[in-house]
Formats: C-alpha cells, structure tokens, sequence
C-alpha cells in the first residue's frame, strides 16, 4: 500500500481591509503672519514612515503634512500655513505575522481646519488605510492511493495558487520642466502609481509604468493652477522562481511623494514606493472524495486541508454621479479629486462607492472657496468577484444656484477568491469485515428514483463497473432512475 501524497508551499491572502481613522494637532499662526480672517481650504499628503507586521497585527506609522490657506483678517495676499500631524494605526487579523508581507496605502479623504482665534488653528484630518497582508502556507494533500482492489472516488482540480509574494522597495527620481510655471509656489501634491505592463522574463519582473502626479500651485496673485504631469518608468525585480511567461502581477504604492517646484518651473520628483510581485502557479491536483475496498474495513486517519483559489483580478470600470451643495454659487470649478474610502457589492448589479471628495472652485465674486464631503454613489456593478484596487477620478460641473454635479469615474480589478477543500490521508489501515451476504454473490434489486451508482456499490461491498457489467450500462452511467439491478457481490 502506498499513499501518494504532494506537498504544496503557497501565499494566502489573510489581510485586505480599508479602516478609517481621525487625527488632529494645532498651531500657533507665526509672529511674522497676519491674523486669520477667513480660511480658505486645507489640504494634506500622507507619507508612510513605517509599516511593521507582527503577530495578529500590523503597525502603521508616518505624517500626514497639511496646508492650510487663509485669508488674513484685515485682507491682502492668502497666506499658507504648514501644519504637520502624525498618526500611528494598527490593523488587527488574525494569522498575520513578522514574516507576513504587507502593504499599505494611506489616503486623505478628508482635511478639515478651524480658526480656534485669530491666532491658532486647529486640523483634522481623516485618514483611509488601505491594507493587503499575504502569510505563507503549507499543506500535504494525498492525491492517490495505491492498493490492490480499492475503490477510489476523486476528480481534478483546477486551483490558482500564490507560490510568491515578493515585496521590493522602489524609488523614481525626475526633474520635470512644467510650461508656463516659472514664479509658481506649490500648495498640494499627490501621486498615484499605474502599471501598463507587468512580465517575468528569466528570473526578473520587468514592470513599466507612470507615477501620475497631481498638483496645485499659486501664482503670485493667489490664483491656483493645475499642474498635471507623469513619469514614465520601468523597474526590474529579481524574482528568482519567475520563469518566462509565468503568471505575474504587481501592486505598487506610494509611501511618499517629495516634490520641489524651483523657480524656473522645473518640478524636482522623488517617490518612494513599494512594489508587490504576485507570481500566480496554475496546479492541477487530484481530490479524493471516498474510498473503499470491497469485503475490509478502510480506517482513515484523514484531514480536508483547504486551499486559496486566486486566479489572477480582471479590471473593471465604473460610473456613478451626485449633486453636492455649495455656500456660494459655483462661477468656475478649479479642481475636484476623489479618493476610494470603501467599496462594497449591495446587490448583483451594483456597487456602493465611498468617496472622499474636495473641489476648489471661484464664486461669483472670484473669491477662493472649497467643499469637501464624503459621498456614498451607487455604480453598476456586474462583474464576477469583489472590487479591489480602486482609484477615483472626479469632474464637476456647475449646478443650480447653489450645487456642484459630481461625476466619479472607478477603476479597479474584480477579484475572486474560493476555498478548495482536499484531503489528506496520513494512515490508513485495512481491518477485516464481516459477512452481511451469507454466500449470496448475486442480489437482484429495485431502484425507486435515483441513486448514484457509487453508493450502490459500496454498500453492497461491489464496484461500479461490476455493476456496469452486469447490467450491460455504458461506461460513463454514474446514476440509475427506476431500474431493476442485478448487484454481483464480491466477498
């Protein structure tokens, strides 16, 4: 006798969670600057200093450094005030460990400043973790057993295993030569990653892309442009079990995002990211449902170890609008962002969105004003999987007297994940059984309904293709309906 067994060393998924959380700090407005009369509108860019598994948890840390644009009290030039609050997170889950690998991606969906005087300001801001966690796994899974006369029920398995998760630093500089920019200051910066192209090629991860950077900076006479650029790059990982062809991905996220606009308009870039490899193994295991041996007692010492099916994200769009109101009547929209603070499927056709979104905009008067919300929109949803990976883009447009049409655009990958139940059989031994047929070798029966061929078999200490023979049944038959059988017993 012998157990065939196959021993499988794969990644699982165990953290993917979006958490919310609020912090805030004061400041004293400097001796050098005027009073504060009306502010304006905040703004804040996230880096992340430290992110550390360890057991049932992983710990987040860094500084989210906020701009606060006010106008002094007694009027003249806005003025800016910067206003650093750092926060430390911690997301639980169970399995997670120091040797887990893990991302994290933090997002402002909200920045939110009070005049306390005219002389100190205090700033809230909420932050939106977005947090991915893979543990490395092992299992043994018997996929045969040889032994003479044993009856084996068992099918094929189609599973998409993780067999890598690889986590990389990565750091792209860029000096940029932005038209019309010269004399302008920057106010705000954000960076997103976007992968056109990811390849194993002999033991490498070739990865292209653009780190697309979003910026606002004021002119000398405080109007606000929009300064939007990209870098293109192409990174290569080592990946020593990569081999050409294989099934790859790669998350990448930004942990920080240092911009300098000189004088001359030339915008100076480092960002530093992380890069997630994800090598996908397509397997084909054999599964054993039942087994038995005709006339003996099979006893089993078994267990059913199960697997995480991850066949590779699909990209989907998708759309959803809201009217928003404003203090003032809109005269010219500046700018408007969003960013994904949740997302859930509510039925087979839709997908419930939070978005954190803020619009700069002129009034009538052309004065600077600002509106931030979080907005729950609706989008149709069809794809097969959860949404994962969602990155907003907004446009509005002016509507009524008083109100903004917000228009969100998402893009993200629909992923599924299935556990696959195996076994595992580490002993089994053959005991003797008694007789129920008392030297009968041939039982005739009636079938009422329908029955699966397999269970008549082992019932009646038989096989099915003994049955088969029989009662002259093709050779795919795995069920008989109202039917007269003639059962060959083997004893």
């Amino acid at each position: 006798m012998e157990l065939n067994q196959t021993s499988i060393c794969y990644y699982e998924k165990k953290l993917a969670h979006i958490s919310v959380a609020t912090e805030s700090a004061d400041s004293i407005v400097p001796d050098t600057f005027p009073d504060i009369g009306r502010i304006v509108c905040a703004y804040g860019t996230a880096t992340i200093k430290d992110q550390t598994p360890q057991n049932g948890r992983l710990l987040v840390s860094g500084t989210v450094q906020t701009t606060v644009l006010y106008e002094p009290e007694n009027g003249g030039k806005l003025r800016r005030l910067s206003v650093p609050v750092t926060f430390a997170h911690i997301e639980e889950c169970e399995g997670v460990s120091a040797e887990s690998v893990c991302s994290t991606v933090c997002r402002i969906a909200a920045v939110e400043a009070e005049a306390m005087n005219s002389r100190k300001v205090c700033v809230s801001v909420q932050l939106c973790f977005l947090t991915e966690g893979y543990c490395k796994a092992e299992c043994d899974v018997t996929e045969s057993v040889e032994l003479d006369g044993i009856e084996c029920l068992s099918h094929l398995q189609s599973i998409t295993l993780l067999e890598q998760v690889r986590s990389y630093p990565v750091t792209i500089l860029d000096d940029i030569q932005l038209a019309d920019a010269a004399e302008l200051s920057l106010l705000h910066t954000d960076c997103t990653m976007q992968v056109s192209e990811c390849r194993a090629m002999h033991g490498r991860i070739i990865v292209k892309g653009e780190a697309i950077l979003h910026c606002l900076a004021m002119q000398e006479d405080d109007a606000v442009r929009v300064l939007n650029n990209s870098t293109p790059f192409t990174q290569i990982l080592e990946l020593p079990e990569a081999e050409e062809g294989a099934l790859t991905a790669v998350h990448m996220t930004v942990s920080e995002a240092d911009c300098r606009l000189e004088s001359d308009g030339m915008l100076s870039c480092t960002i530093s990211a992380q890069a997630i490899v994800l090598l996908r193994q397509e397997r084909k295991l054999r599964c054993i449902e039942d087994m038995y041996l005709p006339g003996k007692v099979l006893a089993a010492q078994a267990e059913h170890p199960v697997l995480q099916n991850m066949p590779s994200a699909q990209p989907f769009t998708a759309e959803g609008s809201e009217t928003l109101q404003t203090a003032q009547h809109v005269s010219h929209v500046i700018s408007a962002q969003a960013v994904c603070c949740g997302a859930k499927r509510v039925s087979e056709s839709e997908l419930q969105v939070k978005a954190g979104v803020r619009v700069l905009y002129l009034s009538d008067e052309q004065q600077l004003c600002a509106v931030q919300r979080i907005v729950p929109l609706t989008m149709p949803y069809s794809e097969v999987g959860e949404p994962e990976d969602l990155t907003l883009s907004a446009r509005t447009t002016a509507a009524g007297e008083r109100g903004l049409l917000l228009t969100v655009n998402a893009n993200g990958t629909a992923a599924t994940q299935e556990r696959v139940t195996f076994c595992y059989i580490s002993a089994l031994e053959i005991k003797p059984k008694e007789s129920r047929h008392n030297g009968v070798t041939l039982v005739l029966r009636q079938i009422t309904g329908e029955e699966r061929l397999w269970d008549i078999a082992k019932n009646c200490d038989t096989t099915e293709q003994a049955i088969r023979c029989a009662n002259d049944l093709p050779a795919e038959a795995e069920y008989v309906q109202n039917a007269m059988l003639l059962i060959p017993i083997q004893d």
